[in-house]
């Protein structure tokens, strides 16, 4: 019993240390004052970058039924008409373009965000990390969902949606 129960801890401690090398998009948004929280499952980021480690490029696609809040009535409903629309955009997407860099491994990021075929220009901030032959690329950043008409008017939806992205590119 004692080895069956070093074995799953060992199990688990690998487990948790290889997931923690996926990328993710989360979110969160308030509704009736409780943080909703959820993410999406299928996703591609590209990024490019040159050989001092700047970032130079980047191009995300995610798909939009792959998205999951925990509740699947709820995420049934985010694929319909008022909000995603997943019928007729099935992707939201980000392409770079213009990278500036802030400082070293600091970058600011202007890019077309495109949800529901509204394309509107946004800047953020990039963070890259170098951890042995991978670079981590991760930003934290908030968009207006009514920018993009998901959910229209609502007295208990906030209009903020915050954003935390965390990519790994291998070297």
């Amino acid at each position: 019993m004692k080895r069956f129960l070093l074995f799953v801890i060992c199990f688990c401690s690998l487990s948790l240390g290889f997931s923690q090398n996926k990328s993710s998009i989360k979110f969160v948004i308030r509704n009736v004052g409780i943080g909703v929280d959820g993410h999406f499952n299928t996703f591609n980021i590209e990024t490019d970058f040159d050989n001092k480690g700047d970032l130079l490029n980047i191009k995300g696609d995610i798909k939009v039924a792959s998205i999951e809040t925990g509740m699947k009535s709820r995420d049934k409903h985010l694929l319909k008409a008022n909000y995603f629309d997943v019928e007729n955009y099935e992707s939201i997407t980000l392409v770079s373009k213009a990278i500036n860099t802030k400082s070293d491994g600091v970058f600011t990021l202007i890019a077309d965000l495109t949800i529901k075929g509204i394309t509107k220009e946004i800047s953020i901030t990039v963070n890259r990390d170098k951890i042995n032959k991978q670079y981590i690329i991760s930003s934290s950043f908030e968009i207006n969902r009514r920018n993009f008409d998901v959910g229209g008017r609502s007295i208990v939806m906030s209009n903020t949606v915050k954003i935390n992205v965390v990519h790994y590119h291998n070297l």
